[in-house]
């Protein structure tokens, strides 16, 4: 149930996106809908709040670059760095917000968090809009032009590196990226590939659906939201659809309720798909929750599968059981929490065994913008030590017979064919059949291996 602001006036969407980020604790984004529920946003309010958030998010180093040259402290507390990047987001990458709107309205909202910095802040704005002047959208790279929403702007003064001195810095400020991804792109990929791949996060996917055959057509479902105003084409991958970004509430889109889809990427999808469950078989899905890739296997089987699902996360893998029923898959799946060493998991004999691994998410930073900003190669080697530990507890599950899925999304290759090389190895398998899907416009990115005995 919607709760509307204690205030009793209209719902603010940029003062509940400052509250949010203000708040301690992980992923805003995941934090997100319950936020905007206790702010009372529904509609459109609730779409442009869910754009400002991950706008500011994903953009925040070239907000930074922007601000920083007008800025005459050197340290600055959140609320008053936070204030900064919503209001020039708004000013520079939306232009359906005025000028006026993204100045004056954000700090308005921000006044609450600011107390006596509110001059501050807009000294700040004031002097950035002073100097700059729009610009031909195509004019070429250079450290006094920003490129923000099909739009530029030059600057009086340089903001980035040079793009002819230092292309990987130049890429990494202005698309908004840590240096350590940049440059781990650039060398293992080409600095042309590692642009392509920080521009194609840089924009907001479409929706992935999944539509569930066990219930309704693709046809049928694009026809329903469609018939509701809904921008939406099929997917490129056989039963899917994909959905612009609506506004409001998923819960409330055509076919929801009936369980006619779910959302799920495509890239996620491909990769079940790889693993081609069979009707009648026994699956072990070893690292469930949220649970997407459980159900894509029970339709994909034509609802004739046992399918268990485990997870060391309890809250998570809790979401499973009503989303399976929502789908009309209750009694085909079966859940279980499990130890890190896989204490408590069911036993086999399994036909196929799922192995969705935790990874730094390099594959899916369009969707979870805060993950670019947790990676570092210290955080790469704790995953893929965690990788390992799981990879070594669910071999104890592996019978003569079994087919295991290695996948990650995640573009790095410790997480991805290193992986699946170690699976192979520790388990007497080889490697049938992989893919690595690189990011695009309609799809996040993400790995997938199938091994066989």
């Amino acid at each position: 149930m919607r709760r509307r602001p204690a205030s009793g006036g209209r719902p603010d969407p940029r003062r509940a996106v400052l509250a949010l980020l203000l708040e301690r604790g992980d992923f805003p984004t995941r934090r997100f809908p319950a936020a905007a529920d206790a702010a009372g946003l529904e509609g459109r309010d609730r779409a442009f709040a869910r754009q400002l958030l991950a706008g500011a998010i994903r953009h925040r180093r070239t907000l930074d670059a922007v601000f920083r040259p007008f800025c005459a402290r050197r340290r600055v507390d959140e609320a008053v760095l936070w204030t900064l990047r919503l209001a020039l987001y708004q000013r520079f990458w939306l232009a359906q917000v005025p000028p006026y709107a993204a100045i004056a309205g954000t700090l308005d909202s921000g006044r609450p968090f600011l107390k006596k910095a509110v001059g501050f802040c807009n000294a700040v704005l004031r002097a950035v809009e002073r100097a700059v002047e729009e610009a031909a959208a195509d004019s070429p790279p250079a450290a006094d032009l920003l490129v923000a929403g099909g739009r530029a702007w030059r600057c009086d003064r340089p903001l980035f590196p040079d793009p002819a001195q230092d292309p990987v810095g130049y890429a990494a400020v202005t698309l908004s990226y840590p240096d350590e991804l940049a440059t781990r792109w650039a060398e293992a990929a080409g600095l042309e590939t590692a642009r392509a791949r920080m521009a194609c996060f840089d924009r907001t996917p479409p929706l992935g659906l999944r539509v569930n055959p066990l219930r309704a057509r693709p046809e049928e479902v694009l026809a329903e939201l469609a018939a509701a105003g809904l921008a939406c084409r099929p997917g490129p991958v056989e039963g899917t659809i994909l959905l612009e970004q609506p506004a409001g509430d998923l819960r409330h889109l055509p076919g929801f309720a009936a369980g006619l889809w779910a959302v799920q990427d495509l890239s996620a999808l491909e990769a079940v798909r790889l693993a081609a469950p069979r009707p009648g078989e026994r699956v072990l899905d070893w690292c469930a929750a949220p649970g997407g890739k459980a159900l894509a296997c029970v339709e994909l089987a034509g609802g004739d599968l046992e399918l268990h699902a485990c997870d060391v996360d309890h809250a998570r893998l809790a979401r499973l059981g009503p989303e399976a029923a929502r789908l009309g898959h209750s009694g085909r799946v079966h859940e279980h929490v499990i130890g890190p060493d896989g204490a408590g998991a069911p036993e086999g004999p399994w036909d196929l065994i799922l192995l969705d691994v935790p990874c730094t998410n390099t594959g899916v930073l369009g969707k979870r913008p805060e993950a670019r900003w947790r990676f570092s190669s210290e955080a790469l080697e704790r995953t893929v030590a965690l990788q390992r530990r799981i990879a070594a507890a669910a071999a104890a599950q592996v019978g003569p017979a079994t087919r295991l899925l290695w996948s990650t999304c995640s573009l790095e290759p410790e997480e991805n064919r290193a992986g699946a090389e170690h699976l192979a190895e520790r388990t007497g398998r080889r490697i049938a059949a992989e893919r690595l899907v690189e990011p695009a416009a309609d799809r996040s990115g993400g790995y997938a291996a199938l091994l066989v005995p």
